[in-house]
């Protein structure tokens, strides 16, 4: 890994810390794709004076760790997220001797250069990230130790919500990507900007009580006193106006988990989306289906024609379609109608 002067930059993977050579200039800590999680937070129902406080909400119910911290980055009225385990990080930046106020921690994903539009793969430190762009905006990321292979793509882009006429079939050619000099989103709201921000604060109020007389101490307190009761009344204000979302928010997971329940009752797909995928693989010579037989996530289904069938064709294009496993013939001595025997991967 190049690091370039005057950012002083450390890379924490799973196994190790990369210390820079020199020891001068800024402190980046980049984690590797193993170390966080990322999320999209839509908050364009919520006020923009209010998205902040909304957004605080939403990480308490997702926080993917014990004890969070977080890089949050807005793009129009969405916030990008990226979490990690912070007392994991806190300890390896203390170990290398390190300030944690003075430390900015940062993704490996914010320091990749951006994808315009659609879907890419990225070589990481560690292993391959699967990402989906839409006008520059990241909105999933996956990360596997291995190249994907072309079932595991396929199901990150049905997670995606991509419509099955847009989707790949086949892994693509991961992009090798080195790190830049700057995130590419800029952060806001991070734990370590807070704590510079305080420390600041209490410097420059220190310096300032030992500097004016005891009048100006009495006037600051006063002024104190009158913001904490104008933050609380906004603070009831807040919670009184986001009680609808977060009500809406509540039942929506309770339908989700409901979903999720009946979704579980029946595991493979509609035999009508069955149906469509065997009909794009048949021979366009005429060929039908002449009987269907599915249960229990195992089908049969025979394919006739007027000319001979090519079995290995019809097995290889059924591999390729999509939820067909384990593709065989049966035997049979009719080369103009042969059964296919297959099981159904569970959604």
């Amino acid at each position: 890994m190049l690091f370039h002067v005057p950012v002083r930059r450390y890379l924490q993977s799973n196994e190790k810390t990369e210390t820079p050579p020199n020891r001068l200039g800024a402190v980046q800590w980049v984690l590797s794709r193993p170390l966080y999680r990322f999320k999209v937070f839509d908050l364009a129902q919520v006020p923009a004076k209010n998205r902040a406080q909304a957004l605080q909400l939403e990480l308490s119910q997702w926080t993917p760790f014990t004890a969070s911290a977080y890089y949050v980055g807005w793009n129009g009225d969405s916030a990008l997220v990226w979490g990690w385990d912070s007392a994991k990080v806190n300890a390896a930046i203390t170990a290398q001797g390190l300030k944690l106020q003075r430390v900015q921690v940062l993704p490996e994903t914010v320091l990749q250069a951006p994808y315009n539009d659609g879907l890419c793969l990225t070589r990481c430190d560690k292993g391959f990230d699967g990402q989906l762009w839409r006008k520059g905006r990241l909105e999933r990321s996956r990360w596997w130790s291995q190249l994907p292979a072309a079932d595991e793509w396929l199901m990150f882009q049905r997670d995606a919500g991509i419509a099955p006429t847009e989707q790949q079939s086949q892994t693509p050619s991961p992009r090798a990507d080195l790190l830049g000099d700057k995130p590419w989103i800029s952060q806001t709201g991070s734990s370590n900007d807070r704590a510079v921000h305080t420390e600041r604060l209490l410097v420059a109020t220190a310096a300032l009580l030992l500097a004016v007389p005891t009048f100006w101490y009495g006037f600051s307190l006063y002024k104190v006193q009158a913001a904490t009761v104008e933050l609380r009344t906004a603070q009831a204000q807040l919670k009184q106006s986001i009680e609808p979302i977060v009500t809406a928010r509540g039942q929506s997971l309770d339908y989700l988990a409901r979903v999720k329940s009946l979704r579980a009752l029946s595991p493979y797909p509609e035999q009508l989306f069955l149906m469509a995928k065997i009909a794009q693989v048949l021979p366009s010579d005429k060929s039908y289906v002449k009987e269907w037989d599915f249960k229990q996530g195992q089908l049969k289904v025979t394919i006739a024609s007027s000319a001979d069938i090519s079995t290995t064709a019809i097995i290889g294009a059924l591999q390729q379609a999509g939820p067909f496993r384990d593709v065989k013939a049966l035997p049979g001595r009719d080369l103009k109608s042969v059964t296919f025997q297959m099981d159904i991967a569970g959604s």
